[in-house]
């Protein structure tokens, strides 16, 4: 259990209390935005499904490639804090111009240009955590980060409703421009802050400049949000005993020497799931106001209580991740993601939602907390390429989400969508629990059938 005295001593570290308004506004912008982006596409600027899902993918790509710069010119220079200034400012612009930009190709090049720009925000803000809050050893430098975290994921948990109330009472144009507001309030705060000098922590023993795995660990809340939080045990420095505890009992369970083909199972099965899940965060608005004819404030129902219900359960599994059985329990969320989506699908009304997103909640904790570290787990002697290869994998899904969501909601509807969903669930389960060498037998089983049934 956390004492108060530990929370006490985050509020002593300079910079602290700021940089934790900074992030939850951050979060509270972000959260009220995006799930309403995917209705202003329909509603005000008129796209069909297909060209909305060419604008969400575009704001995807644009968004890992700013991120993927912005990584390495920070790590390079270690100017953390004007890139997250000019990150900030991309996004107020970007949702500045969306109350009064409604053209298809404009709207295209605001969100790459500005609001895919300004989605590497969130992996800076941590970024220039680690650089500018002085931290005395590494479990407080974690404990800072994990609190920071929890912080942007509370947001989510109000945010949703926020952003319903200001859409209700003014529209979209107030809801964008509140957003600007807050990323502009965001970048006000972080402007009063002073960059740190290299050398200042060196000699204090205080935080490190964030090395390129580090950065890569930040970027985990982009995705998602659609819904990806890591929590105090996923953010431990690869050296800590709290993850060579974590490593020792996983190299219980998993061989020594893991084949290629295992790992990339792994990493395409967490594709995959993140795939089904950004599609979610698109199609679930439009499919609860159009489809089941509820309202916004429904929308931010749905995700306020999921991001909620995600909140204990990242810290219950957190606790004890290096105690469970990584594969059994990424098996069981494919499984309960593939309920969700069926679940989902037979719906009769918008009230039948609001208890499954307790299963959707479950299912982003499971690869939130014990996804990366899975990975990680088969890659023990090359811990940064595992961890690039799982939120690359989480970034692919993002970027695949947007055009096949748009496609699939054209082709065959709301509820086709989620049922296709489902099937990728299925994928992802065989993938996890199946292994390697029986794939070569399923698949001479499935031909046997198949020239059965078709007399060939």
């Amino acid at each position: 259990m956390l004492n108060n005295s530990r929370f006490a001593g985050l509020l002593r570290i300079p910079g602290f209390l700021p940089l934790a308004g900074a992030t939850l506004m951050l979060g509270v912008a972000m959260s009220f935005t995006a799930p309403y982006l995917s209705l202003f596409g329909i509603e005000r600027a008129g796209m069909t499904p297909f060209r909305l899902g060419i604008f969400m993918t575009a704001i995807a790509t644009s968004g890992v490639i700013a991120s993927t710069a912005a990584g390495r010119f920070s790590d390079a220079t270690g100017k953390h804090r004007v890139l997250l200034l000019v990150s900030l400012g991309a996004a107020t612009l970007g949702y500045l111009s969306l109350c009064v930009v409604r053209d298809y190709r404009l709207l295209l090049a605001v969100g790459i240009a500005f609001i895919g720009a300004g989605g590497c925000a969130l992996s800076l803000v941590f970024s220039f955590s680690r650089a500018a809050l002085p931290a005395a050893d590494d479990a407080e430098r974690t404990f800072a980060s994990a609190t920071l975290r929890t912080i942007l994921s509370a947001a989510w948990v109000f945010g949703p409703a926020v952003g319903a109330l200001v859409l209700a009472a003014a529209g979209f144009y107030g809801l964008f421009l509140f957003a600007a507001a807050s990323f502009a309030a965001c970048g006000a705060i972080v402007w009063r802050m002073r960059e740190p000098r290299v050398d200042e922590h060196a000699s204090q023993h205080l935080m490190p400049r964030p090395t390129a795995r580090s950065v890569e660990l930040d970027t985990a809340d982009m995705a998602q949000h659609a819904g990806q939080q890591l929590t105090q045990a996923e953010v431990q420095p690869v050296n800590s005993p709290g993850h060579a505890r974590a490593a020792r009992g996983q190299r219980e369970r998993v061989p020594e020497e893991v084949s290629s083909d295992g790992i990339m199972r792994a990493v395409v099965a967490l594709t995959l799931i993140g795939l089904a899940a950004n599609a979610t965060m698109i199609v679930l608005p439009l499919y609860i106001v159009h489809g089941l004819n509820g309202t916004r404030l429904d929308v931010s129902i749905m995700l306020g209580l999921g991001a909620f219900m995600e909140i204990p359960m990242m810290l219950a599994l957190g606790a004890r991740a290096s105690v469970l059985n990584k594969p059994r329990w990424l098996a069981a969320c494919a499984i309960v993601h593939g309920v969700y989506f069926v679940a989902m699908s037979a719906a009769p009304g918008v009230n039948a939602l609001i208890p499954m997103q307790i299963l959707n909640a479950f299912v982003v904790a499971v690869t939130s907390c014990l996804g990366m570290t899975y990975v990680q787990d088969l890659m023990p002697a090359t811990p940064g390429r595992a961890t690039a290869l799982f939120f690359n994998a989480a970034r692919l899904g993002s970027i695949l989400s947007g055009v096949l969501s748009g496609m699939l909601v054209q082709a065959f509807g709301y509820r086709g969508t989620f049922l296709f969903c489902g099937l990728l669930a299925v994928c992802a389960l065989v993938l996890f629990a199946v292994r390697g060498e029986h794939y070569p037998k399923i698949a001479r089983a499935a031909r046997q059938f198949l020239r059965e049934r078709t007399g060939r």
